[in-house]
């Protein structure tokens, strides 16, 4: 669902941006340059999911780039445009050959966006082509966002990891592999507002660790001898840093555990299938007994028939006697009928 909400957050600001273009040049230099920077700095965030300095940065750059390129070459303007707006994005890919993939996604599909908006920017074309060609644009710029990117709190607990000692950079890297695989874990809101504060200070603790490491490095040993309390500090901040991460990974784990117990429990389903499965067994035996009996009362048939044929002669000579025994009318008695 993330991925999916950041795609449609991405398609509209790059269809708001790519049909914005030819009018934002009309507006002057600087007004059309203002508005193209304000709109690249959107798409640069709606493709990283949210609002890192890289992210600002690359998308300022990438506007002016694109407004002092489209007058001569929409393709430049469009890959130049889209190219740097992913940037943030792109250096959060862990692969080398996903991230060139990446970027050569961008850049193309960049390319084509300006192309087909540019070519339907004529004011004598439909609104609603035109509106169509934006749509398009949109969903073919949104491409680069099927290569996997790695989360950007993940990234940054990991970077700062290669600049610390231990055992603050064990404990960043535990942290930034749970957040990895923790986004597939859902929350409800009060835990998810909980967790989420968490994170953000672990990650400011991580940048405090690495501050000072950077200012602890050519004075340790100077430290350490006059008892500055840069040690301390340091072994505080390594102490908090693994609080966090224990209590981020137990938040998690209860929160899975949960969920499991949970559908462990909900047998309605089982039930339910027991349940018909014991009925049509029922039915079965039912079905079989009938058909049983059925093949009884057909054997046993024939072995009426002679009794039946017996009773039926029995009744036949019984009236042919009763037909001897009754007198026969004589001639006198027909006559004396006359």
């Amino acid at each position: 669902m993330t991925k999916l909400a950041l795609i449609a957050a991405s398609a509209l600001a790059l269809a708001l941006g790519f049909g914005l273009t030819p009018e934002a040049l009309r507006l002057g230099p600087v007004p059309g340059a203002l508005v193209l920077v304000s709109l690249a700095i959107g798409v640069a965030c709606a493709a990283s999911g949210g609002f890192p300095a890289l992210a600002i940065a690359s998308g300022a750059t990438a506007g002016f780039a694109s407004a002092v390129l489209a007058p001569s070459s929409a393709a430049a303007a469009g890959g130049v445009l889209f190219g740097l707006a992913y940037a943030e994005r792109t250096a959060r890919i862990r692969s080398p050959l996903a991230r060139l993939v990446h970027l050569g996604a961008a850049l193309t599909t960049g390319a084509l966006a300006g192309v087909i908006v540019v070519a339907y920017a004529n004011p004598g074309i439909p609104p609603a082509v035109r509106i169509v060609a934006v749509v398009v644009a949109a969903v073919l710029s949104s491409l680069p966002m099927m290569v996997d990117a790695d989360d950007a709190t993940a990234h940054t607990l990991d970077g700062i990891a290669s600049g610390v000692g231990e055992p603050s950079r064990s404990a960043l890297r535990v942290g930034a592999d749970l957040r990895r695989t923790a986004h597939e874990i859902l929350l409800d809101g009060a835990t998810a507002r909980g967790v989420h504060t968490t994170w953000r200070a672990l990650v400011r603790l991580a940048e405090a660790r690495h501050r000072l490491e950077r200012s602890g490095t050519t004075a340790a040993s100077a430290s350490r001898a006059s008892g500055s309390t840069t040690h301390p500090v340091i072994e505080m901040v390594d102490t908090r840093i693994r609080e966090h991460v224990a209590a981020l990974a137990r938040a998690y784990t209860a929160v899975d555990a949960a969920r499991a117990a949970r559908v462990g429990l909900d047998d309605a389903a089982l039930r339910n299938v027991t349940n018909a499965g014991e009925t049509f067994e029922d039915e079965s035996l039912a079905l079989v007994h009938v058909g049983t009996t059925m093949r009884g009362l057909v054997n046993a048939t024939p072995n009426a028939s002679p009794v039946s044929d017996a009773s039926r002669e029995h009744s036949g000579a019984g009236r042919a006697s009763d037909a001897r025994e009754s007198p026969q009318p004589t001639r006198d008695d027909v006559s004396h009928d006359v």
